[in-house]
This record gives C-alpha cells, structure tokens and sequence, in this order.
C-alpha cells in the first residue's frame, strides 16, 4: 500500500510519533523524508516529502516557524515532523492550530528518539512500496510491448489483485494541463512531472477502489489503469462517478480519460488500451467539452473514422438537412444540433443555449415545416441524428 502520514504510524520507530494536527490530511502519501532547518531550502522540495525539523533555525520562534509550515503547504509536503529538542522545548499552539486550518499533518517527535531511526524506518517501507508497484507497471507494460506472458508474471499481477477470470477495461488519462499554467507540451511531460502525476493518480485510483493495490502502468503520455468493469456494469455511471472523484482529488489538473473495451485474457489488455486511446482522440477530435470518452459509445464517430471521403458525408447530410446548411441559417441549425445531442429533450437543449423553452419549440416547429420532417417519426429521427453527427465529426 502506498506509505501515509496515516500508516506511518504502524511503523518500527515512526509509531512513536504523534500526530497533533492536520488530520485531514493524515492520507497524504509520503515520496521521501527530508530533514531541513534552515527555510531557504524549500524551494529544493519537489511535494510529497515528510519534512523533519529540529529548530536549529527557527528555534521557539512563533512567527518563523509560521512562515515555514505555510511554505511548506505551498511546496505540497506530505507533512511535517517537529522534533522536540534543545531548540523547541514545546510546539506552540499557533502552529498546531495552522496545520489544523491547512489540513497540514504535523507530528510531534519525542526528544530522545534517533533521527535516524525514523527516517530509515519511513524511507525503507517507502524503497519497498516502489518496487512493489514498479514490478507491476513494469510486467504491464511488458504485456503492452509484445513481451509473452509467463506464469511469474502473471502471479506478479495477481499479487495486486489481478484474477484470471475477471473482466477489465483499459482506463487512460492523459494529462491536458494545470490550472492557471501554461506550459508546453515538453514541460508537462519532462520525466520528473511526469513521475509526480503518475504518484497522485496512483493514489487517487487506490483511495477510489478502496484497495491497497491497483493495476497501472503508463506510456510516454498516457497512465493506464486496468480498471475492474464488465460489460453489466453502467459505464457512463462508472465514468461520472470516477471524474468527479478525480476533480475532487486533482482540482488543479485538466485530464482527457478514455475508456477501452472489455476484456478477460491479458493478450487482450494492448487492444483495449488502444481503444481508449482511439476514444480520446475520437472524442477530443468531435469538438466537444467532455473529459471523458467511452469507445463503446462511438460507433457512429468510429464508422466515419472509416469513411476516407468527407464530401461524400457531407453530401448524406445535405439530402437530410437541406437549407439547413445555409449561413443564414446557422441559428437554426445549431438550435437542432443540440436538440440531437441532448436527446431530443427540449427543456435541457433550451438550457445548454441559454435560451426560453418556448424559443426552442417555436425554432423546432419552423425546422420541421422547412425540412418537411415529424419530430415523432422514428425514421426521421434517426436520418436527423445521423446528419447531426456527420455535421459534428466533418466540421471538427
């Protein structure tokens, strides 16, 4: 399981520490432990450390120590440990109430206690941590470059929960960008952002299943999760569900998420992966706003895909939507491309154009005279709905 500031307490050593603010916090997952006095160095933090502090600076100080633990929480630490020593004889209340309003767990180190042992105990349960998940990304990503199965692979993934007679969908994130942030394309994915994210998003994937271990891996652009969903499972709930838990715990990163096909046999992980993929570029390519894109749903998207000649689309929806097509009638159209998208639902279509209701029943009603066309003829429907989505995939 990933190494918190929570079950550190369960540690040799680390399980005299304790905790005396920030409980909030408290599944915070811990990359390293750092020892720093002097707050000039916090700047080298890279987020996800436990920092441990004596006060050889800061001693007593109130406000010194304020300013630290504040920029502590600005380099996103895991936590911090105050040691109890010659220098801070007590932790003031000041601090404590602090990491309490951050959120920012902050333990209390018994002054006899060896720095050392701590540390050592932390970082090695941390050493093991890794190579544990590494095993696993590494076997998967084996799988997806063609290496063969073995049965000390297999028994590797089962170890994280792998079963052998379970249904899967390969889920892929790949990460748009970061909140108030431009950066390039380079930057986003240098090796060290790139490791920083593949941690939160195995953490979030952990605490979402409520499950210490997780099958996941990542290419040069994408993390990979081999997510446990069968076909009985509602898959537009699941993805719902899934991103709003994403946005919760990653508030300030933008994802694309695509999901793959079912699958059983491990042989078969590589395609659904490439589904998922092919369902992010797909989805991104149609114009929409969505972060999510399940290649199930794609059928129409994916026949177009096939379709070398868009003139030739073009032509399908013309016999369809005729003067629709006209620039002066790009109001009307784009009133019927979002009754289409919203299920032929007046009520919701009149919400996403920010107009009355009876506007769009009086727009529909002169959409249905010019094109000659009944709103309750399944046939007609059908036709409007495939011009709708050739005009969306060919404008894209």
């Amino acid at each position: 399981m990933n190494v918190t500031c929570r079950n550190i307490l369960s540690l040799p050593y680390a399980n005299q520490l304790k905790p005396i603010a920030g409980k909030e916090g408290m599944d915070n997952v811990i990359s390293w432990v750092y020892c720093m006095e002097d707050p000039h160095y916090v700047d080298w933090l890279k987020g996800g450390e436990l920092v441990l502090i004596t006060g050889l600076v800061t001693k007593e100080r109130e406000n010194m120590l304020l300013d630290l633990i504040n920029a502590l929480y600005e380099k996103n630490v895991a936590g911090v440990i105050i040691n109890l020593s010659f220098y801070i004889k007590s932790i003031p209340q000041a601090v404590i109430d602090r990491g309490d309003f951050l959120g920012l767990p902050i333990f209390e180190m018994p002054e006899m206690m060896r720095i050392v042992d701590v540390s050592q105990s932390i970082c090695f349960a941390i050493f093991k941590e890794e190579t544990a998940q590494y095993d696993v990304s590494i076997t998967l990503f084996g799988i997806l470059s063609g290496s063969r199965l073995t049965a000390k692979r297999i028994s590797r993934l089962e170890a994280a929960g792998y079963q052998q007679k379970g249904k899967y969908r390969a889920v892929v994130l790949k990460i748009m960008g970061f909140e108030n942030s431009r950066v390039s394309h380079e930057q986003l994915y240098d090796e060290e952002t790139w490791e920083r994210e593949f941690r939160r998003l195995d953490q979030v994937i952990r605490s979402y299943m409520q499950a210490e271990n997780c099958l996941t891996t990542s290419d040069e652009e994408s993390y990979i999760w081999m997510a446990p969903i069968d076909e009985n499972q509602d898959i537009w709930e699941f993805a719902e569900d899934f991103i709003r838990y994403l946005h919760e715990k990653c508030k300030k990163t933008r994802y694309q998420v695509g999901i793959g096909n079912v699958f059983s046999d491990l042989r078969q992980l590589k395609n659904s992966v490439e589904s998922a993929q092919e369902a992010i570029r797909i989805g991104s390519a149609d114009g929409a706003e969505k972060e999510f894109h399940i290649y199930d749903d794609m059928i129409v998207l994916r026949l177009f895909e096939k379709f070398q000649d868009k003139d030739e689309l073009m032509m399908i929806a013309a016999q369809v939507l005729k003067e629709l097509l006209l620039p002066e009638n790009e109001e009307l159209l784009q009133t019927l491309m979002q009754y289409v998208k919203c299920g032929f639902h007046a009520k919701a279509a009149a919400e996403q154009l920010y107009i009355h209701e009876n506007t769009i029943h009086y727009r529909l009603k002169k959409i249905a005279s010019m094109l000659k066309i009944d709103f309750k003829d399944h046939r007609d429907m059908f036709h409007l709905t495939l011009a709708v989505e050739i005009v969306s995939a060919c404008s894209s």
